[in-house]
C-alpha cells in the first residue's frame, strides 16, 4: 500500500463534497453544509495530505499505514452519513456520527504515531540544511 489510495478516496469525497456545495449554492439552501465540511476536511483534505505524505515517505507503509487507511477511509464516510441523518431527524444517527467521530480520531492517531514512531529527528541544522536556507 502506497499514498496513492489515500490520495484516490479522498479526491472521491473532495469531488462528492463540492459538487454538494455548488448544489447547495445553486438551490441557496445550506441545511446541510455541515455535512458538506466534513466530507471535505475529514474526507478529503486530510486523507490527501496523508497521502501526499506516504508517497513522499513510502518508508512508512506498513500494518500502521493500512490501519490508518482503513479507519479514516470508514470514519471519513460514516461521519458526514450520521451528520446528514442528524439534520434531516432520522433516529439512528447517534451511533453513526459518534463512531464516525472516534473512527476519525483513531486514524489521526494512527498517522501521528506513525510520524514519530517511524521519522527520524532532524537536528535544527539538519532540517535547515535540507531546506537550502543559509
Amino acid at each position: 500500500m502506497n499514498g496513492l489510495l489515500f490520495l484516490r478516496t479522498g479526491g472521491v469525497l473532495l469531488l462528492v463534497g463540492i459538487v454538494m456545495g455548488m448544489a447547495m449554492g445553486m438551490s441557496q439552501n445550506f441545511t446541510y453544509a455541515p455535512v458538506h465540511a466534513h466530507l471535505n476536511l475529514a474526507g478529503g483534505v486530510l486523507l490527501m495530505v496523508a497521502g501526499l505524505f506516504y508517497n513522499a515517505r513510502p518508508d512508512l507503509a506498513g500494518r500502521l499505514m493500512a490501519a490508518h487507511y482503513v479507519t479514516h477511509a470508514l470514519g471519513a464516510v460514516l461521519l458526514p452519513v450520521g451528520i446528514y441523518g442528524s439534520i434531516s431527524g432520522a433516529s439512528w444517527t447517534g451511533p453513526v456520527v459518534g463512531s464516525g467521530s472516534v473512527l476519525v480520531l483513531l486514524a489521526l492517531l494512527l498517522f501521528v504515531i506513525n510520524l514519530f514512531r517511524r521519522v527520524p529527528r532532524a537536528t535544527a541544522a539538519e532540517t535547515l540544511q535540507a531546506a537550502r536556507v543559509p
